[in-house]
């Protein structure tokens, strides 16, 4: 089951509703309408305008083919079972379906003489109970069945949606992969016996593993039956390519052969456990046996400087392909040597070496499906998204996520993904309102012993109070110099529907203004005085504006009234400002806030003509660190009201990812009494915000005179720091701040 749950917002997560998955079509798809609806059966728990969506379980669908030759016309048991819904084909014709992997379906079907085309596509959402599919077809002296190391009967697989039935019949062995090994406990497959050299046999879409995980979470997939030196360096041209036949390893005759040597060098240390060695199929005259080698060793290197063998063969009477297998051990560089040769023998030729791992990959991701949340006509309001996640040293989860108003990802309305995310708890970053959301779950890791792992998802949103139907922004110029206070205009487009109110519009500085010098809403022109406006705020075309910090880089313009379709369905707002850069590029973004509110809908970016919402820089401050002062330099946090606080102000250039910033205060005996929780900081002005109440303590040098213990540290001179982790080294700016009663 896909595990999908509503919680009303006024009682989280104390009620959970769930929905069956749809059923697979005659040609292994989804119906259409199912996808529509999150592709469940869902009813929402509460009427609150806020319900969160949860999700736990996850869906992937995997196709698989296998191609094989029947010396004649044969009636065969077919037995297969796989972990999902499954629908399987023999020459495109639909031959068995079910959902139950523990019971192994078994029917008698039609071969025919010469090749004959296996199909099977899969649909897992069912967590804990491992990977892939088992096959067996047994008829007369014909042996079909599901194997990944087999080099004479290959399976393929891909994750890329098949559309129609052409797919079961095509030759897909260019541009499908070669499955791995597939994580089926077969002691618990009742209902078919399976040739006991049957193999499960998996493929991993976008190299993540579903099912395997005990708790049902979503992790990187391992290298278990992957050849992991495809497209290696090696030291004989052609023998990575993945190509049966061509080019080849061409060895000497008789005993010119014995300890020659192949080379092969894999991009970084890595865990393996074994080698394989295939033989080049024989053209003319050849034999399988005259082209194979007769004895060789596997040995493993860390840096070429020694050699360890890891075991050999000799006397080889597997002519096509032959394995070495040993314990896993960390290895970066291969060799295969010749140990053994006759006089006289045939040249040997081997067509392919590979090589397997055990460790994980380094990068996956899972790519949700559309999710309308319940109610695929009406546009949402997408809130905070939070998601836990298992990232051991080394490994990460970056989720991002985008909009759309229809199913279909490629039509024009879906926006690009967005930047990734490793912090949890997250305003949803993508456009807003929209019909369907879609989300992609990054994981990654540095070693590959190890995968990061996310556990389960949720998304709050609204379906009602929807500030606009559309919004999208612009800012011009596009470029300025970088820590000049330059003129910007600030265009955002409305369009209004009955019902849309909007109370609020945040824009997201490079920083915070020196100055708004107007703006102009329904043709009119208003002029700020001062910035910020006092709490009587302006007042203009019978409503009141207030123009106000919002944050350390935002600027908010409230209305009173709200912003409705009764001023204008098709409303333009301009701001004229002037800010400065201290970055080398930004996104002048902005957020629409309805009454009552704390879910802002983001506005999306309108580009035309050379206008958009981003900014470069023409020319870079050399600075790094600077403007750094106490603001006030004398307060008297008494509670008053009254200089209650001061601010560490200070200024940051050439800083594009977050960075440690250390605030510290000090008494004059150099002992320190206050370490700020600064949060990491990219480039830009942190200024005091001159206004109070919550948002004054956004500023990361906001200091209420109190020591790391919450205690009020007595009246009389402070020194403070500024300390930024540079990528030229620390820097730190000092200086004075006194407190008085």
């Amino acid at each position: 089951m896909f595990s999908i749950g509503f919680a009303h917002e006024h009682g989280p997560f104390n009620r959970r509703c769930f929905g069956e998955e749809g059923k697979m079509t005659s040609v292994g798809r989804r119906d259409s309408s199912l996808v529509l609806a999150l592709m469940v059966a869902i009813s929402i728990c509460g009427q609150a305008l806020g319900d969160t969506l949860r999700i736990g379980h996850w869906e992937q669908t995997t196709y698989y083919r296998h191609t094989f030759e029947a010396e004649e016309g044969v009636e065969a048991a077919l037995r297969v079972t796989a972990v999902g819904d499954y629908t399987l084909y023999i020459n495109g014709a639909q031959a068995a379906t079910d959902a139950n992997w523990q019971t192994a379906e078994e029917t008698l079907v039609s071969l025919e003489s010469g090749n004959n085309d296996i199909a099977i596509v899969v649909t897992s959402f069912q967590a804990e109970q491992g990977n892939g599919l088992l096959v067996s077809l047994e008829g007369g002296a014909l042996v079909v069945r599901s194997t990944f190391t087999d080099e004479t009967s290959l399976w393929y697989w891909t994750g890329d949606e098949q559309v129609g039935t052409d797919w079961t019949t095509a030759n897909v062995s260019s541009s499908w992969d070669r499955v791995r090994a597939g994580t089926i406990d077969r002691s618990q497959v009742s209902g078919g016996i399976f040739h006991p050299e049957t193999e499960a046999v998996a493929g991993y879409p976008n190299a993540v593993n579903l099912g395997s995980s005990t708790d049902g979470r979503i992790v990187l997939a391992d290298q278990r039956g992957q050849n992991i030196a495809l497209g290696l360096n090696a030291s004989e041209v052609g023998i990575t390519d993945g190509r049966i036949g061509t080019p080849v390893w061409s060895l000497p005759q008789g005993l010119g052969a014995l300890n020659r040597v192949v080379d092969l060098t894999l991009p970084d240390l890595t865990r393996i456990n074994r080698v394989r060695v295939i033989t080049k199929p024989p053209d003319g005259n050849e034999t399988y046996e005259g082209n194979s080698l007769q004895g060789y060793s596997v040995q493993i290197s860390e840096d070429q400087s020694r050699w360890i063998e890891m075991g050999g063969l000799n006397d080889i009477e597997d002519f096509v392909f032959t394995e070495v297998q040993f314990n896993a051990v960390l290895a970066r560089h291969v060799r295969v040597q010749v140990t053994q040769a006759e006089v006289g023998s045939d040249p040997a030729k081997v067509t392919e070496v590979q090589i397997y791992g055990v460790d994980f990959v380094p990068d996956g991701a899972f790519v949700s499906q559309p999710l309308d949340f319940g109610d695929a006509d009406a546009v949402k309001n997408f809130g905070r998204v939070r998601w836990w996640a298992d990232t051991p040293p080394s490994t990460s989860v970056a989720l991002q996520f985008s909009t759309g108003d229809s199913p279909d990802t490629t039509d024009g309305s879906w926006s690009s993904w967005s930047e990734p995310f490793e912090e949890s708890d997250i305003l949803m970053p993508s456009p807003e309102p929209r019909r369907y959301l879609r989300y992609r779950v990054n994981l990654h890791t540095e070693d590959l012993e190890f995968t990061a792992a996310l556990d389960s998802l949720e998304i709050d949103f609204e379906l009602a109070g929807i500030a606009a139907r559309d919004a999208s922004g612009s800012v011009e110029p596009n470029e300025a110099a970088m820590g000049v206070e330059t003129p910007f205009v600030y265009r955002l487009q409305l369009q209004l529907g009955e019902g849309d109110l909007v109370e609020t519009v945040r824009v997201r500085l490079p920083s915070q203004p020196s100055q708004v010098d107007g703006i102009i809403l329904l043709g009119e022109q208003i002029l700020v005085p001062e910035y910020p406006t006092s709490d009587e705020g302006i007042t203009a075309g019978g409503r009141t504006l207030h123009v106000t910090p919002g944050g350390v880089r935002d600027l908010d313009i409230r209305f009173d009234p709200p912003l409705s379709s009764a001023d204008a369905e098709d409303l333009d707002l301009e701001i004229t400002l002037e800010s400065a850069l201290y970055t080398d590029t930004h996104e002048f973004r902005a957020f629409l806030f309805s009454p009552g509110s704390e879910d802002p809908q983001n506005v999306r970016e309108r580009v035309v003509d050379d206008a958009s919402w981003k900014v470069v820089v023409s020319d870079v401050d050399t600075r790094d660190l600077f403007g750094v002062k106490a603001f006030p330099r004398v307060f008297t946090p008494n509670g008053d009201g009254i200089n209650d606080f001061t601010v560490f102000e200070f200024t940051l250039t050439k800083v594009t990812e977050p960075r440690v910033v250390d605030v510290e205060v000090f008494d004059v005996g150099g002992r320190r009494v206050r370490r700020l929780d600064t949060p990491r900081l990219i480039g830009g002005r942190y200024p005091n915000l001159r206004v109070g109440g919550d948002v004054a303590q956004l500023s990361p040098g906001f200091w209420d005179g109190k020591d790391d213990g919450g205690e009020l540290v007595a009246p009389g001179i402070y020194l403070f720091s500024v300390t930024a982790n540079l990528d030229t080294g620390d820097e730190t700016v000092t200086g004075v701040v006194y407190v008085a009663y």
